[in-house]
């Protein structure tokens, strides 16, 4: 029998909101298209066995309003922000049931950090009723473990496990469920900041969402210290409101200094360095990911901070340019060293494939015997400015951004990995492609 597996992952599916909603009619055209080849006798429809595996992140809870200010969702709040979402997108769940009314057609839907409420059985029955089906079958299926086996030699999971600010503690050291029916669950310390604080920074600046290469906080908050210092210290004073302990933010700072940006950031990443050192004694479920090397991404944190804290003495076009210089994103590596290892732990796996980072990657393992792949994300992706297209135009749209009209360059690739065999018991073969055209359109490999 022989089989294909397509996996996607972070599609973000809100509540239409145009800002926040990461699923638009650009990806709804391309979730047609991919999906319309597997139809018999389609490029990708040669297959006995079809399944479509949506690796976390599918459902956007997380941007979906209300905001829970104390890190816990529980049923009912889930269930009302899912009307929503499928309220807001019925083609996608039209979508799914026109695939699965094929002979040999099935879905399975991997949790996220975005989307842990998959694990809230009302949560998984409403699902299956908006796409047709009235229980948890064959063709509809949601994995209740960290990870998900396909196949003997794929290993597939969401990756926020190797991320401590999304890292859910719903799973125990070998991927099991800890409770298969919780009534609530504790969102993970990034949840937590973002509908706490970090919202408003999405809110009012979108494009740091989207940014490609992701960018990570330390610089995010460099640019903010530049385009709003008065957001810089809303949301700053809303992360110490999170500690444990009374702490006053911004305490380094003289009366009338919040205006100075180097003092402002050196502030706010103090309080920020605070704020983290206070999550990490209270996660008692986290484990350091081995392979990473803690004293390097400390020092070379500081070598970024300090960078940075100069560049903000210089001009808003200066300090903007060494702003948006890529550099290394350390969540991004901190998911591949978690993927290598599952590699290197199991010679029998040839690939091991993530998303969450929403960077495309391929990373070859042992001798390129095993593959490390990252799906990365269908949500719209802009490249950071580069030196020559910092103008006082762009940094007026920065601080004041238009999302009808963005003059960054679209970076948006809608990229799913294809898995072929012959059978479940012979070798895979997987490669990384990417969909262009929209619901006629077809389909590239990139590796």
């Amino acid at each position: 029998m022989s089989i294909i597996k397509l996996v996607v992952s972070d599609l973000h599916l809100a509540d239409g909101n145009t800002i926040l909603d990461g699923f638009g009619a650009y990806q709804q055209a391309a979730l047609e298209g991919l999906l319309q080849a597997t139809n018999p006798g389609r490029p990708l429809g040669r297959a006995d066995d079809i399944e479509l595996i949506i690796n976390g992140d599918c459902f956007d809870f997380l941007v979906t309003p209300p905001y829970d200010l104390h890190g816990i969702t529980g049923i009912p709040t889930a269930l009302g922000k899912l009307e929503k979402i499928i309220a807001a997108h019925s083609p996608f769940f039209e979508a799914l049931r026109r695939f699965l009314s094929y002979t040999g057609r099935h879905v399975t839907f991997i949790t996220g950090n975005h989307d842990v409420e998959l694990r809230f059985e009302p949560v998984r029955k409403r699902i299956l009723e908006a796409i047709g089906g009235t229980k948890e079958s064959e063709a509809i299926s949601f994995c209740s473990t960290r990870f998900y086996r396909p196949l003997p030699d794929v290993y597939i999971e969401h990756g926020n496990t190797y991320d401590f600010w999304n890292h859910a503690g719903l799973w125990n050291e070998v991927g099991e469920p800890l409770t298969n029916n919780p009534e609530q669950i504790i969102l993970p310390v990034g949840s937590h900041y973002y509908q706490h604080a970090a919202y408003l920074i999405s809110l009012g600046y979108p494009y740091f969402d989207h940014f490609e290469p992701a960018m990570g906080i330390v610089r995010v908050m460099a640019l903010l210290c530049v385009l709003n210092p008065e957001l810089v210290i809303e949301v700053t004073r809303r992360i110490t409101e999170m500690m444990s302990r009374p702490y006053t933010p911004l305490a380094q700072l003289e009366p009338g200094e919040e205006r100075n940006v180097g003092k402002l950031f050196s502030a706010a990443m103090l309080d920020l360095a605070a704020f983290q050192q206070d999550m990490q004694q209270h996660k008692t479920d986290w484990t350091a990911v081995a392979g990473v090397d803690v004293a390097q991404a400390q020092a070379n944190a500081l070598v970024e901070f300090s960078m940075l804290r100069e560049t903000l003495e210089r001009s808003p076009a200066e300090a903007i340019t060494a702003i948006c210089t890529p550099a290394t994103y350390q969540m991004a590596e901190e998911v591949a060293a978690g993927m290598h290892n599952v590699l290197n732990n199991d010679p029998a796996l040839r690939y091991a494939i993530a998303g969450h980072t929403h960077m495309v990657r391929i990373d070859p393992v042992n001798e390129g015997r095993q593959v490390y792949l990252n799906t990365a994300t269908w949500t719209t992706r802009l490249a950071q400015p580069a030196p020559g297209e910092i103008t006082p135009e762009l940094i007026a749209w920065l601080r004041a951004p238009d999302w009808q009209n963005i003059p960054l360059r679209d970076m948006t690739a809608l990229v799913f990995a294809t898995i072929t065999a012959e059978s479940k018991t012979t070798a895979s073969s997987a490669s990384l492609c990417v969909w262009e055209g929209g619901a006629k359109g077809s389909y590239r490999v990139l590796a």
